[in-house]
């Protein structure tokens, strides 16, 4: 990417569509430069858009910056902690520590969350739905010069965030994407498409 503090200053880039899909990246190397909170919002208006059956708008997003992300260290060690004990290893400091800079590795974190549903057909079209929505965040960070990392892992599937986030029983997180500028080299690495595609045009 080009020097992250130069883009903040200019005129904010805007690639097509294609050329984001194509570009996009798991960014895992942030520099601090802050985001405006109206570029967030932004990008969020643009995960909104995503499709959803009878408008059910599943997501839930929730957005920590600054201080803000010291309300994550907790839920990550918490996850650090049940991976320990599933494999029969003590927890170190050095462990505790890396929870702790995982949650200030990138400017800002935004946790979505979905709401679910009883009944399974829809709970699952809202899962699929958030994850619509997550993409549309990435493309749209990817086409204005940021890099975005999403992520699980077990603070997210055991929902050792849930309390953090104040989710109620019927909602449940989905992702954790990390999201600021970076200048971590990036390189595309996919098959051709037509090993993976199966055309009918007769009966």
């Amino acid at each position: 990417m080009a020097n992250a503090t130069s883009q903040a200053q200019e005129v904010r880039p805007t690639l097509d569509t294609l050329t984001a899909i194509r570009t996009r990246r798991a960014i895992k190397q942030y520099l601090d430069t802050p985001i405006p909170k109206e570029w967030v919002e932004e990008l969020l208006d643009a995960a909104h858009w995503a499709p959803n059956h009878n408008l059910t708008h599943p997501w839930r997003f929730h957005v920590f910056s600054g201080d803000g992300r010291e309300r994550l260290v907790a839920a990550r060690e918490q996850a650090v902690r049940f991976a320990a004990q599933r494999r029969g290893e003590e927890v170190t400091d050095e462990m505790l520590g890396l929870a702790r800079q995982k949650c200030y590795s990138s400017p800002v974190i935004i946790i979505v969350a979905m709401v679910g549903d009883d009944n399974p057909i829809v709970d699952r079209e809202n899962y699929a739905a958030c994850w619509v929505a997550i993409e549309n965040l990435l493309l749209a960070a990817t086409a204005r010069g940021l890099g975005s990392y999403p992520s699980t892992g077990d603070w997210i599937d055991q929902n050792f965030v849930g309390p953090v986030l104040g989710l109620t029983e019927k909602e449940r997180p989905v992702s954790c994407v990390f999201l600021g500028y970076s200048e971590q080299p990036t390189m595309g690495k996919r098959l051709p498409v037509a090993r993976h595609t199966f055309w009918y045009t007769e009966a």
